[in-house]
């Protein structure tokens, strides 16, 4: 924990380096391979984001994460980005934070099924590359700490800017 803590400081520290080339009222929606510490296994997203300000975007995300010894994982993830430039206006890198509602189903084997529904908070960075004018690729890392069950999601994503 304190590792991600100690990046996240370094990142908002650094955002002097450049400027984004996020504007106010820019939209993006895209798609994300993922996998979870916690689950131990990969699911696929899909989120939709929004420029609130210059630099500042705000993300709406649903993860599946595929089932695994009997256990099930979704998540909604609903996260702030500040965008910072580090090369020519096409890589950037982000802190993020944010809040999460998880939900776990468990179907054990001898008939024994429960579902608990969580709600925690999200810190995490990620680096984004501008393939073209329209398209980006993405990896991020986002902690979601909940009382009871922590997980962290490492993701692969691309994003269609409108």
């Amino acid at each position: 924990m304190k590792k991600i803590l100690t990046l996240v400081c370094a990142l908002i520290l650094g955002m002097g380096i450049g400027q984004a080339q996020v504007h106010q009222g820019e939209t993006a929606a895209g798609f994300n391979l993922l996998y979870g510490s916690e689950i131990k296994n990969l699911g696929l997203g899909v989120r939709f984001q929004y420029g609130i300000l210059d630099h500042l975007r705000s993300e709406v995300g649903v993860n599946y994460f595929f089932p695994k010894n009997h256990v099930s994982w979704w998540d909604v993830n609903i996260n702030a980005h500040y965008l910072v430039g580090l090369w020519n206006e096409q890589l950037y890198i982000y802190p993020l934070a944010g809040l999460n509602y998880t939900m776990v189903d468990y179907k054990g084997e001898l008939n024994e099924k429960g579902e608990e529904n969580h709600i925690g908070l999200n810190l995490g960075a990620g680096i984004e590359y501008e393939l073209a004018e329209h398209f980006g690729i993405n990896f991020e890392y986002r902690h979601t700490i909940i009382r009871k069950v922590d997980q962290g999601v490492f993701g692969l994503g691309i994003n269609y800017k409108f």
